[in-house]
C-alpha cells in the first residue's frame, strides 16, 4: 500500500520513484485481498503488485529507505549498516509523530487495512512536503 500511495501522492514530482521491499518479504507474493480492496476504494489498483525482498543492491540504489516501524528500521540498519544514513521511519518526517510506528494490518480486517492506508497516506504527505519544500527553497535561492 505504501508504494502505491507514494507513487500516487508524488505523481506531479519529477524524478521520484518508489519501490517497496521487505526485510522478511518473500519474492513474488501478491498483495492481500484486503489491501487490494482498500486501495481500490482510493482509486488505486494494486492487484498486480508483488512483494520484493530488500537486498544489498536495492539498499545501495536507494536514496531513502523508509521503514514503517522503528523495529524494522533497526533491523535494516543491522543488515545493511552501509545504508544507515538513508534509513528513516515514515513518521519521522513529522515531529508530532516521531517515534510512532505504523500498524501492520497483515491478517486483519478490511477496517484495519483502511486505518493503516489512511495513516500511511497522511505520513507520506509529511514525507513529501519535508523533502520537496527544502528542495524548492534551494531552487528559489539559486534564482
Amino acid at each position: 500500500m505504501a508504494e502505491a500511495l507514494a507513487r500516487h501522492l508524488s505523481r506531479s514530482v519529477e524524478g521520484w520513484d518508489f519501490a517497496s521491499a521487505g526485510v522478511f518479504a518473500r519474492e513474488g507474493q501478491p498483495a492481500s485481498q484486503q489491501a487490494v480492496t482498500v486501495m481500490k476504494e482510493s482509486g488505486i489498483d494494486i492487484s498486480g503488485h508483488v512483494s520484493r525482498q530488500l537486498t544489498p543492491a536495492r539498499a545501495e540504489a536507494s536514496d531513502y529507505i523508509v521503514a514503517l516501524t522503528e523495529g524494522h528500521a533497526d533491523l535494516i540498519r543491522e543488515n545493511f549498516p552501509e545504508a544507515a544514513g538513508k534509513i528513516h521511519t515514515l513518521h519521522s518526517y513529522n515531529p508530532a509523530n516521531a517515534g510512532r510506528d505504523v500498524m501492520d494490518p497483515f491478517g486483519g480486517s478490511v477496517e484495519s487495512y483502511r486505518k493503516t492506508r489512511d495513516e500511511i497516506e497522511s505520513a507520506l504527505s509529511d514525507l513529501i512536503l519535508s523533502v520537496v519544500t527544502p528542495s524548492l527553497k534551494t531552487q528559489q535561492e539559486k534564482l
